[in-house]
């Protein structure tokens, strides 16, 4: 990929995560890449292959519209549940609605 590999460096892929509350777990598991790997990339420890590349950047898009996604379903639901938020429910809802 004609990366500089140095110590006192790392690749902005890891400042973009931790800006986006991204945690590894999330990315490996949309990845496939493990968790170790990741970081090890991340803190340029490791090659960062053109094949690998391509894996953690849809990866982050995936993430990213499935946050979006459950932001869009959060807000139909409080729109819907907007005029009886407080009101009593039996606690067994709240694992009801999961």
């Amino acid at each position: 990929m004609g990366i500089e590999y140095r110590s006192d460096k790392i690749l902005k892929l890891r400042v973009f995560r931790v800006k986006h509350r991204i945690s590894l777990a999330e990315l490996a598991q949309a990845s496939s890449v493990s968790i170790q790997r990741i970081s090890q990339i991340e803190l340029m420890d490791c090659p960062l292959t053109p094949h690998i590349e391509e894996q953690l950047t849809r990866a982050l898009e995936v993430v990213l519209l499935r946050r979006n996604a459950n932001a869009a379903a959060a807000i139909a639901d409080y729109r819907e549940q907007k005029g009886r938020l407080f009101l009593a429910v039996p606690e067994t809802e709240v694992i009801a609605d999961g």
